[in-house]
């Protein structure tokens, strides 16, 4: 699963406003009709092979409106969000508002070459720019081929069950080995949506929950929904803090666990100097190495820090600290720590 701080989730009661919606936008069809379509849909679920189903979810995160509300939970931590998800028949639009703590708004927009997210301050008036390519935020969540997927994973078709109010297909992906955990997944029956989504530790144990509350699939979205709730002008627009990296090139060699690829090569911004990150991903499990100078004081402790589903390992290597954090079993985080090494700049 994505890194789950980077983009929040979504929250508000659907019949208060649908009625709203209803009488506001002049919608074409009244909700008894969007009842009545869902119920035809549900009825010609049709027979999906493992490829298919993970297609299905990839394809409809993208391809079909939606909004409603959202809940992360890990550990004691919860986050509530709402999103509104907009098709527009050539590319995927949404708005993304933060229901917990200081507000935040995330508006995306996506083209061929580009995947722009706006984060939006109010209360320092700000308008933070990041270029994306690679994470895909619930209830997209899968960012790889299906075929890479599931030469990682097994997939195994589970029971029928509701979530929010609709029938859902429960998919549970099983690991292959010990680098990565696993998932079940709720998936909408008629459209393939990902409705829920389960972090499963290697005792069974969940780990990690992100799951719509009310959703409304399919409807009729206009677009000045996705308009932020404040507006902007004046406001100080930045560009994200990072740029763009070459490991190889300052002597550093960061091999790739198995399965799983790189995504990004960044140089950040983290407190008085530079780090550098790689991320990999398998299009479901992250990792992320962060390479910055450390002082001989600093402390390291020779263990593996948990957060939730997220591990944490940090070695010194010369005059460097090495630091590596996924959402994956302390031994992968550990592995791939013990891995780095440095041959000098070329």
């Amino acid at each position: 699963m994505q890194h789950s701080h980077l983009v929040p989730r979504f929250a508000e009661a659907l019949n208060r406003w649908l009625a709203v919606l209803i009488f506001i936008s002049g919608a074409a069809v009244s909700y008894g009709a969007f009842a009545q379509e869902r119920s035809r849909m549900q009825s010609a679920v049709p027979t999906r092979s493992s490829l298919q189903w993970v297609q299905s979810i990839q394809q409809a995160a993208v391809r079909v409106n939606y909004s409603g509300t959202i809940v992360y939970q890990a550990g004691g931590e919860m986050r509530t969000s709402r999103i509104t998800h907009l098709f527009d028949g050539a590319h995927s639009h949404e708005r993304i508002q933060t229901m917990d703590g200081k507000p935040r708004e995330y508006i995306r927009l996506r083209t061929e070459s580009n995947d722009e997210v706006r984060c939006l301050i109010p209360e320092s008036r700000r308008v933070i720019i990041e270029h994306r390519a690679i994470e895909e935020p619930f209830p997209g969540l899968i960012g790889a081929p299906a075929e890479a997927i599931l030469e990682r994973y097994d997939l195994k078709t589970g029971e029928v069950e509701r979530v929010a109010g609709i029938e859902c297909q429960v998919l549970l992906l099983e690991p292959r080995d010990q680098l990565r955990y696993g998932y079940r997944l709720c998936v909408d029956r008629a459209t393939g949506l990902l409705l829920k989504a389960q972090t499963v530790g290697e005792r069974h144990e969940v780990l990690e929950q992100v799951a719509f509350t009310d959703i409304r699939i399919g409807e009729r979205i206009d677009r000045s929904r996705l308009k932020p709730a404040w507006a902007t002008d004046g406001w100080t627009v930045e560009k994200s803090d990072y740029r763009r990296a070459d490991l190889d090139k300052a002597g550093w060699v960061v091999p790739a666990p198995d399965g799983f690829s790189r995504t990004k090569e960044v140089l950040r911004r983290m407190g008085p100097s530079d780090a550098m990150q790689v991320v990999f991903s398998d299009g479901l499990a992250t990792m992320s190495v962060f390479i910055e100078p450390s002082s001989a004081g600093t402390p390291v402790v020779d263990e593996v820090q948990m957060m939730g589903p997220t591990a944490v390992y940090a070695r010194r290597l010369g005059e460097a600290l090495v630091t590596v954090i996924g959402e994956v079993p302390p031994s992968a985080v550990r592995t791939l720590a013990k891995s780095v090494e440095f041959r000098g700049p070329r």
